[in-house]
């Protein structure tokens, strides 16, 4: 995974991650659902590398509609080393 550090020959890259589950809701779209995710996990954490949405539902309405969109989402961000 490239991480734009330099990696000298010989040198092992090792890198840790944590990870967030967050839900993100939009009446908008499932794209506006994850980038709402994505965005309340950028408010408290830094360095966010990926996201794997885990859950896709829809809330419905009484007339056949969907309401709004919500999705699950497993959020990665580096952990500083120390």
């Amino acid at each position: 995974m490239p991480s734009g550090n330099a990696h000298h020959e010989g040198e092992t890259m090792e890198s840790s991650f944590k990870v967030v589950k967050v839900v993100g809701e939009s009446s908008e779209s499932l794209e506006g659902a994850a980038l709402a995710a994505l965005k309340t996990s950028a408010e408290r954490v830094h360095g966010q590398t990926w996201m794997h949405i885990t859950d896709i539902r829809a809330n419905t309405n009484d007339d056949g509609g969907i309401d709004r969109w919500q999705v699950t989402a497993e959020i990665a961000f580096r952990v500083d080393a120390s």
